[in-house]
């Protein structure tokens, strides 16, 4: 059994861009889930996708706690920049998703419980004190943006 962390972003926002971006402050390449997350704040339109490098997600900082993040896997400082400097690549940006989901068997993952913040209230420690089925959704700010 092992941890999983679903992501989900509005379809807009899931671009070529997005995911080199993705790559050039992580490290790892998006790939498609065909898992769903299955919560009012995420739009069934919403692209669900992973980021793990291993085998599975439990020794990321994404629920880590306490514990010390694994050899290869990306830094607080890394996930931090990257959530923040999102919206400076991804135009489309609404909100952000992330459920840890502890060894997912069905199709549509339901969370136990969500929680919704904004893009400036997120630290270190809240993304390693994530809980196993907890979702916990990223609101951007919407910005103008002068990409065409």
């Amino acid at each position: 059994m092992c941890a999983t962390n679903l992501w989900a972003v509005n379809a807009a926002a899931f671009t070529p861009e997005f995911q080199q971006f993705t790559v050039e402050r992580i490290g790892v390449e998006p790939k498609l889930s065909e898992m769903s997350i299955a919560s009012s704040r995420v739009r069934g339109s919403s692209v669900v996708f992973t980021l793990t490098r291993n085998m599975c997600d439990c020794s990321t900082l994404i629920g880590a706690r306490q514990e010390p993040v694994g050899e290869n896997e990306a830094s607080a400082e890394e996930w931090l920049a990257w959530l923040r400097e999102l919206p400076e690549h991804v135009p489309h940006l609404s909100r952000f998703a992330v459920l840890r989901a502890w060894s997912p068997e069905d199709y549509a993952v339901t969370p136990a419980r969500t929680r919704g913040i904004r893009l400036k209230d997120v630290t270190e420690q809240l993304l390693r004190d994530m809980r196993d089925n907890h979702l916990l959704t990223i609101d951007y700010p919407r910005t103008v943006s002068s990409k065409s």
